[in-house]
């Protein structure tokens, strides 16, 4: 909330403190400098977002796993977030992927900065800013499921993963939560024309 206070106040101060003015010192001949106003306003408004954005207690929220997300919901918001990987920050989907990442999987694939260069990897990289992908279910049970991924990269190609989920049976705070446990290597199908 404090966030968008301070957005519209950047945005609106100039316009304010002009019109308050002019009111205060009685001004009969009132020629309105919109144009200007209207830049200082944008330039207020471009600082206030890059204050936010690297402010040290700026953290903006990842989906954590809960009981209540589906496995088709935690792969697509793995896909979602791979798609668009550096919004807000950089390697946002990639972290918001590490979110879902079950825990025997983060014990082979972590910590984070091991997982990131994993998904920089030739292997990986194609699942950053995809341009689309298509879920098949492959099979599904009470505790795992098996999706078929086909993601279009940028550069027209397709490749399909095979992308495992499943629910965590150990003792603690994500019991029961819908996991990444294993994606394959992409097998290429061809070129989109």
């Amino acid at each position: 909330m404090i966030k968008k206070i301070i957005l519209l106040f950047s945005i609106l101060s100039p316009f304010i403190i002009y019109f308050f003015f002019i009111s205060l010192i009685k001004l009969k001949n009132k020629k309105y400098p919109v144009i200007k106003l209207t830049i200082t306003s944008f330039v207020l408004l471009i600082l206030a977002l890059s204050s936010l954005r690297y402010y040290d207690n700026y953290a903006p929220s990842l989906i954590k796993p809960n009981i209540s997300l589906k496995p088709i919901e935690v792969l697509n918001i793995q896909l979602d977030s791979l798609q668009r990987n550096n919004i807000p920050f950089n390697d946002a989907g990639i972290e918001q992927v590490w979110e879902f990442a079950h825990p025997n999987n983060k014990q082979t694939t972590g910590p984070l900065e091991k997982f990131k260069q994993m998904i920089y990897s030739e292997n990986y990289k194609i699942l950053i800013s995809h341009i689309k992908s298509e879920v098949t279910i492959i099979s599904e049970s009470e505790n795992k499921n098996v999706y078929k991924v086909s993601v279009l990269t940028k550069d027209k190609k397709k490749y399909n993963y095979m992308w495992q989920i499943e629910k965590v049976k150990e003792e603690g705070s994500l019991i029961n939560c819908w996991m990444t446990t294993m994606v394959s290597n992409p097998e290429y199908v061809g070129e989109i024309i």
